[in-house]
C-alpha cells in the first residue's frame, strides 16, 4: 500500500486544460517550478533507487501540485522495476498515447529513457498549453512534438508559447526551456 501526502491544488492537467484553467493560468515561473520538481523526481526514480523505477505514464494528470506549486508524481500503477545491470526489459507497451516514446512503442523494450521522452512531451505541453494529441487541430498540428519540430525548423519558436500566459517568457527563458 502506498500512502501519499494530501495534495489539494489539483494536477497539472487541470491547471493547463481543465477546471482550474478557467479561473487562473499558471505563470511561467510556476510552470518551470513544476517541471523542475518533476525532473528531480524522475532523476530520483532513475538514479537514486536500486532497482530503478520506470514510471511508464508520465503525463499532466499524473503530476499533482501542492499549494506552493511543488510537483508530486502520482499513479505508479504501470511502473516497472529495472533490475541491477539491466539496460532494459521487454514488456507489453503501456502508457498514454501521445506521451509514449516511439522506440518503446515500436519495440516493447523499456528503460528509463521512455520516461525521459514522456517528460519531454510534458515539457512541450506546459510551454505551449496544447494537448500532446489534438484532433481538433489541422493535420500538421495534431501531434504536438511534430508541430513543435516544424515550428522550430521554420524559426518560429517564439510563436509556440501558451497564449493564456499573462506574461510571456523572454527569448532567453524560452530557449532555456526548449533546449
Amino acid at each position: 500500500m502506498l500512502v501519499y501526502e494530501f495534495v489539494n491544488n489539483g494536477n497539472l492537467e487541470s491547471w493547463l486544460h481543465g477546471e482550474l484553467s478557467q479561473y487562473s493560468s499558471l505563470t511561467w515561473l510556476a510552470r518551470m517550478k513544476v517541471l523542475l520538481g518533476t525532473a528531480k523526481a524522475l532523476a530520483y526514480l532513475h538514479e537514486a533507487l536500486e532497482p530503478k523505477v520506470v514510471h511508464r505514464d508520465i503525463k499532466a494528470s499524473n503530476i499533482l501540485i501542492d499549494d506552493e506549486f511543488n510537483a508530486k508524481i502520482s499513479d505508479f500503477g504501470l511502473a516497472k522495476m529495472l533490475g541491477a545491470g539491466k539496460s532494459h526489459i521487454a514488456t507489453r507497451v503501456m502508457g498514454t498515447f501521445g506521451y509514449v516514446a516511439p522506440e518503446y512503442a515500436n519495440s516493447g523494450l523499456l528503460n528509463e529513457k521512455s520516461d525521459v521522452y514522456s517528460f519531454g512531451v510534458l515539457l512541450l505541453e506546459v510551454i505551449t498549453g496544447r494537448d500532446p494529441i489534438d484532433y481538433d487541430r489541422p493535420p500538421s498540428e495534431v501531434n504536438l512534438v511534430d508541430w513543435l519540430k516544424l515550428m522550430v525548423a521554420n524559426r518560429r519558436s517564439d510563436e509556440v508559447v501558451d497564449p493564456h500566459l499573462e506574461r510571456r517568457p523572454s527569448t532567453k527563458e524560452l530557449k532555456r526551456a526548449l533546449l
